[in-house]
């Protein structure tokens, strides 16, 4: 029963971890570089809902119905953000050298680190959901309504984004210029423009995952780190540039880690997770769903 608790506990937080990532997963395979700052894209969705909860409340709490309400507000707030970090910054540097893409997005990360530390301090901060009882018992397991919704939330973006990118006209061109940006420019597709709406889309998804993960975990300017790694795992593992796989790794991620902090210890879950990463690429080096190198050749 104890390994059935851990593994509902991984479903539901690892359909956060694939919300972010399928957001870096975006970026990586349109705009072709790893954003090293997508993490702080999350910290920045976190503390918009946070502080757009302080303002509505004076506490930064409320109930299910008002945090939901913050959650569009967030992921348009992220989105300005990541195309205004697009068009000014990272557009630069496009097509050069994979190292200095890399400097950028990393400068972008400390610069935003430190702009939130000054703005907010290093105090952790949490959003807190009433409920007349936070948690219900399914099957002799025990399931916390806040993560529940959360979970609910994370799929809800990813499935939104998935759709968008199939259904849509900007969603073709996104893809188009994913596959072929040459020939994108060709038939007419403003190339710039669309990667700057991809860059905007993936920060708005990632700001809406941490958004939920604020009322489930503690949030601070430094937390972008380790969601930008865990993003780079999930990817990895699913196959670049599939939405599937990115969701399957994040829920097999969330599982994986919440089984080694509750049967060895907390310390052990990055270390377990990039074992079993490294084991998977020898074994399957295209990830699970790896269809991105082919798309992209």
């Amino acid at each position: 029963m104890a390994i059935a608790q851990f593994v509902v506990n991984g479903l539901l937080v690892g359909a956060l971890f694939a919300a972010v990532a399928v957001g870096f997963a975006l970026i990586w395979g349109v705009v072709d570089i790893i954003n090293l700052a997508h993490g702080e894209m999350v910290m920045l969705g976190g503390y918009t809902a946070y502080w757009l909860l302080s303002i509505a409340t004076g506490t930064a709490e409320g109930s299910v119905l008002l945090f939901l309400a913050t959650i569009p507000v967030v992921v348009g707030v992220l989105f300005i953000v990541g195309y205004a970090l697009q068009r000014t910054l990272v557009s630069r540097v496009i097509g050069t050298d994979i190292f200095l893409t890399l400097l950028v997005t990393f400068g972008i990360s400390i610069a935003i680190q430190q702009l939130a530390i000054q703005a907010w301090t290093a105090n952790p901060r949490s959003i807190q959901v009433a409920f007349a009882d936070p948690s219900m018992v399914v099957g002799g397991l025990v399931v916390p309504k806040m993560k529940l919704v959360a979970f609910a939330g994370a799929i809800v973006l990813t499935g939104i984004l998935y759709l968008f990118l199939q259904r849509t006209r900007t969603g073709r061109a996104i893809r188009a210029v994913s596959q072929n940006p040459e020939a994108a420019a060709l038939v007419g597709i403003d190339v710039e423009h669309t990667r700057a709406v991809t860059f905007g889309i993936s920060s708005a998804v990632a700001g809406g995952a941490g958004a939920f993960i604020a009322t489930i975990l503690n949030i601070q300017p430094q937390m972008g780190l380790i969601y930008t790694l865990k993003s780079f795992v999930i990817v990895v593992f699913g196959g670049v540039g599939s939405i599937p796989g990115a969701l399957t790794g994040g829920l097999l991620l969330g599982v994986v880690e919440e089984l080694t902090a509750g049967l060895v210890s907390s310390q052990w879950t990055l270390a377990v997770s990039f074992t079993l990463l490294i084991v998977l690429l020898v074994v399957k080096p295209k990830g699970l769903f790896g269809t991105g190198a082919d798309n992209e050749h």
